[in-house]
């Protein structure tokens, strides 16, 4: 196999893979939320994970439908790198504030991994980030970590 059909494949099964993650995360926090009524601490897994799927439906729709590019490298190297990168992230928001981890986290995955541009992948790392602490730690006045 070509290095540009295992570029697909390994596109398209983060992608579904990123999908299939969003969908368990969202049915989790549904049930949080109806545990408890109102805006409150399960508010903010529901939201982002509702965007996390929405997030990953238009990855899906975008990988499928994307022209074959230049390979990033294996099947394997891009997949142990999503994985290394989501594992280093969590690890990191124990320690470190969420608005210093979420940019860097968005960055390096848009520009590093996906190999995108890095001035809309650092744009949209920067946007992602103010719109979720606008809308939790000051419009809800939920504390982030």
């Amino acid at each position: 196999m070509n290095a540009r059909a295992e570029n697909r494949i390994a596109d398209r099964i983060f992608a579904a893979a990123l999908l299939l993650a969003g969908v368990g995360a969202l049915i989790v926090s549904i049930v949080l939320a109806v545990r408890t009524p109102g805006v409150n601490g399960g508010t903010f897994p529901l939201i982002v994970s509702a965007s996390w799927v929405l997030f990953g439906i238009l990855n899906l729709i975008f990988v499928f439908r994307a022209k074959p590019n230049a390979p990033r490298g294996s099947l394997s190297s891009v997949l142990w790198m999503m994985l290394l990168l989501c594992a280093v992230g969590a690890a990191l928001l124990l320690h470190v504030p969420f608005w210093i981890v979420c940019p860097v986290f968005l960055f390096v995955a848009s520009f590093v991994v996906l190999k995108q541009r890095w001035l809309p992948s650092l744009i949209a790392a920067a946007v992602t980030t103010g719109a979720v602490y606008l809308v939790f730690a000051v419009l809800f006045r939920v504390p982030l970590p």
